[in-house]
């Protein structure tokens, strides 16, 4: 999809948590200023971190992916405080959160 799609199409769906959406609607904001027709592929979460993919792009808006992307690793992706990333060694899984959303998280699951 064009990067100038992407806020139509996640209105109610959105491909990370809501602690990383301003850091993200921010983020194809940017990128649709300065090269509208880059595609995008897919949004996730990925060992802890946001991951961007697009087709397409320059130095410039591939540096604003890159900052996007260091920047998820301080924020929470559930509530969006402060955070660090935290491991669940009976899953293997990494996440983000912070304190209260990691606590939550443990008292959820185990």
């Amino acid at each position: 999809m064009k990067i100038t799609e992407w806020n139509q199409r996640h209105v109610e769906y959105f491909p990370v948590g809501d602690g990383w959406r301003p850091l993200v609607e921010k983020l194809v904001c940017d990128i649709a200023a300065i090269s509208p027709d880059v595609e995008v592929s897919d949004c996730k979460e990925k060992f802890g971190g946001l991951r961007f993919y697009i087709y397409g792009g320059s130095e410039d808006v591939w540096g604003l992916i890159e900052k996007a992307e260091e920047a998820s690793y301080t924020i929470c992706e559930e509530c969006g405080a402060p955070s660090k990333c935290r491991s669940k060694a009976k899953y293997g899984w990494i996440y983000n959160r912070c304190n209260k959303c990691w606590q939550k998280m443990q008292n959820i699951t185990g």
